[in-house]
């Protein structure tokens, strides 16, 4: 989650709708950006094309508008006042536009809110003490004055405060916009990326310091629900406000039953420039221990495959005999997307060929559902999650039960078959 910064405003402009020469821009900053002024550069975008959009239709009026013209995007908020005394001079109504000008291509989602904002604030001045009527027909600069200090603390400063009268001020801020978090399971494992408790103040939100004390790592969010003594919901959601600000990120619950699979992206830590090699031994060796070669755990990596545990795999590799911490090995290789998790999904089958002669069982036919590979009815609090959209981690953590338990319940390795019976399970690996 990199922030790259606030694109620079390149233009700022007022227009306003008159009854005679139509939509025109009464003040611009810079001088001449939008319409032609003598002894200055062309204009940055051709003002006339778009000027049907700058005062438009009233289907849009109090509705952000952003259109692009010349390699360059407007932004602005259009407002219509009526007021059949005030305004019986121009049409029983005043027309107007505060716009903004950026690149084509800039990120502009955080001036969103500044424009909606100021749109309002404006509004909220001419209906209050006549501030943008009063401009039109007179050599007022007082619009003028604040669209030139918009346009330089907000490139500056990326703020602004700046004093109408004695009773109104624009206090405008910009804030960054990051992308919406993903959503968080009880299943997750948050992991902090920062210190947060040296991050937290006693005015945080109480359900935000409650969950922080119990986040290890290690701890599901179900857990930590549990041991904070909150409302699952309530935790889901203060993961999901520190996932979005980039204070964590959730991974699975590392199970030595897992399994795993390396991706293509295992070739950057081969690649010296980015420091992932050393960053990866720093973070995976234990303490006070001789670091393993960087060829060394790329073949470890590599080594991960479908149908191969996390046991399988220490067994195999003598993970025990090197210097490393599988955890963190296994994280490391998480958080970076050099593996993936390879999850188990079972899936409830019929004996029968056709699916329309015997469908996914009711609830009043739970009891009924006897495994064919143990003769045993399957319980009913596990037969809703088998259905193929269920992996363990999910089934085990609503059901507060071990992987182990629940291979028991499903176990396909028995040779020996109940013929009478006609349900089994299938376990499929994505």
């Amino acid at each position: 989650m990199d922030f790259q910064g606030f694109p620079r405003i390149h233009s700022i402009f007022y227009a306003v709708f008159d009854i005679i020469k139509g939509t025109i821009v009464k003040h611009q900053v810079p001088e001449g950006s939008i319409t032609q002024i003598e002894d200055t550069a062309k204009p940055l975008i051709d003002f006339e094309a778009i000027s049907e959009y700058i005062i438009p239709k009233r289907e849009l009026y109090k509705k952000l508008v952003t259109l692009c013209t010349n390699g360059y995007k407007v932004m602005g908020c259009p407002v219509i006042l009526l007021d059949h005394e005030k305004y019986k001079h121009y049409r029983n109504e005043f027309r107007f536009n505060v716009c903004f000008v950026f690149e084509q291509d800039a990120e502009t989602s955080s001036y969103e809110a500044v424009v909606r904002k100021l749109s309002r604030v404006f509004e909220g001045l001419e209906m209050e003490d006549s501030f943008l009527s009063r401009d039109i027909h007179t050599d007022s600069q007082t619009v003028q004055n604040v669209i030139e200090q918009l346009f330089e603390d907000l490139n500056s400063y990326c703020e602004c405060q700046i004093p109408i009268n004695t009773f109104n001020t624009i206090n405008l801020k910009l804030f960054p916009t990051y992308r919406n978090p993903c959503t968080v399971y009880d299943y997750h494992v948050p992991v902090c990326t920062v210190d947060i408790e040296k991050m937290m103040t006693l005015n945080w939100d109480i359900t935000v310091q409650k969950v922080i004390c119990y986040m290890n790592g290690v701890n599901h969010v179900k857990r930590i629900a549990e041991l904070s003594n909150v409302k699952s919901d309530w935790a889901k959601q203060s993961m999901e406000h520190l996932l979005y600000y980039g204070c964590i990120i959730v991974m699975d619950i590392f199970q030595y039953s897992n399994v795993y699979a390396v991706k293509p992206e295992i070739t950057r830590l081969f690649d010296l420039k980015t420091g992932l090699a050393q960053e990866c031994l720093a973070y995976i060796t234990l303490p006070n221990a001789q670091e393993v070669s960087i060829e060394r755990v790329v073949a470890l990596y590599c080594s991960l495959k479908y149908g191969f545990t996390v046991k399988d795999w220490m067994e195999e590799q003598l993970v025990h005999a090197l210097n490393i911490d599988e955890r963190r090995f296994i994280s490391f290789g998480v958080i970076k997307g050099l593996i993936y998790r390879v999850h188990k999904y079972p899936i409830l089958t019929s004996a029968h060929d056709t699916e329309s002669q015997m469908g996914f069982p009711t609830v009043d036919e739970y009891s009924k559902v006897i495994n064919k590979y143990t003769g045993v009815a399957i319980h009913p609090d596990i037969i809703p999650y088998l259905d193929g959209t269920h992996h363990y981690d999910e089934i085990c953590t609503e059901l507060e039960c071990s992987p182990e338990e629940l291979d028991e319940q499903l176990c396909i390795k028995y040779e020996e078959e109940v013929a009478w019976s006609q349900w089994s399970v299938q376990i499929i690996y994505r």
